[in-house]
């Protein structure tokens, strides 16, 4: 079974991080298992306020029992305290993309409101958490979702469910390093996200004198900074930057994170060095811990 670096995170975040005493990828339904009528009963009244919602009624083409059938959750745990938590996650190294943004937003939330669902049904009466999780979201997609986001919330969230979208710099800050630092003291290798950490440490002196050799022969602000664009002629890129108004600085640090900055580019004119090199966090590269800079042209 092929088995998603993303996935594999996940299962080590709600294991480690979650405390979940039982996870499991690739979680699918069985077409033996029962549902009681309270629950179904209880599924359906969720299922006809999703039809009949204004902004969620396109979402679901299949009926009510073709979905739970069909249903699948790339990572689900349950700790302690019979919290079950739920994760969906998508890892586009070009940012998040289904399609167009309209497109992507639905995706999203059909994998949320359809996990919910299907926890109604399985798991009825316990607490859950239900995650949409991706590392790189592009800014104009991020904004429909969060917009959608604060309607789904509002709606469909109470005292037992609650739903999370983590994205971008959150997803570091909230999974990504959290899992990490929990590797430090774990010496469990059967978790792919695990052994890539451990791998990681080892070779870690032999990959920052690489990445230092490596700057030599890029385009460099300084010495030792890469930086790359894409697309990957720097003046393709300048043109494109000229003409669309925006971009991402993908901003590298030797501690593993990847942070997303949002480079509205509505003003720029010429020097496009100085321009990257201006930026508060680069500017400080060095003491910031930062070896590469990544700059992507935003396509609407």
């Amino acid at each position: 079974m092929k088995i998603e670096i993303g996935e594999s995170l996940m299962l080590s975040f709600f294991k480690h991080v979650k405390m979940c005493n039982f996870y499991q990828l690739n979680w699918k339904v069985s077409s033996n298992w029962k549902i009681s009528n309270e629950s179904y009963n209880n599924v359906q009244i969720i299922y006809k306020k999703i039809l009949n919602h204004p902004e969620f009624s396109e979402i679901f083409k299949s009926e009510l029992n073709q979905l739970l059938k069909q249903s699948e959750i790339d990572v689900i745990g349950i700790n302690s305290e019979n919290i079950i938590y739920t994760a969906d996650i998508a890892f586009h190294e070009s940012g998040l993309n289904y399609g167009d943004k309209i497109e992507t937003k639905n995706r999203v939330f059909k994998k949320l409101l359809r996990s919910y669902l299907t926890l109604l049904a399985y798991f009825p009466n316990k607490k859950y958490e239900l995650i949409f999780a991706s590392p790189k979201v592009n800014p104009a997609t991020e904004k429909i979702i969060y917009t959608y986001f604060d309607i789904l919330s509002k709606d469909f969230s109470n005292d037992y469910v609650s739903f999370k979208y983590i994205a971008n710099e959150y997803f570091a800050n909230e999974i990504l390093l959290p899992t990490i630092e929990k590797s430090i003291n774990d010496s469990d290798t059967n978790e792919l996200f695990m052994r890539s950490i451990i791998l990681n440490k080892i070779f870690e002196k032999s990959i920052r004198k690489n990445n230092k050799t490596h700057s030599e022969n890029k385009n460099n602000i300084s010495d030792d900074l890469i930086v790359e664009f894409e697309p990957e002629d720097k003046e393709i890129f300048e043109q494109e930057l000229k003409r669309t108004k925006k971009a991402n600085r993908i901003i590298y640090y030797h501690d593993g994170r990847i942070v997303t900055q949002f480079w509205d580019a509505k003003n720029y004119k010429t020097n496009l060095s100085g321009n990257i090199r201006s930026n508060n966090t680069i500017r400080n590269w060095k003491e910031n811990g930062i070896f590469k800079v990544k700059c992507e042209i935003i396509y609407d």
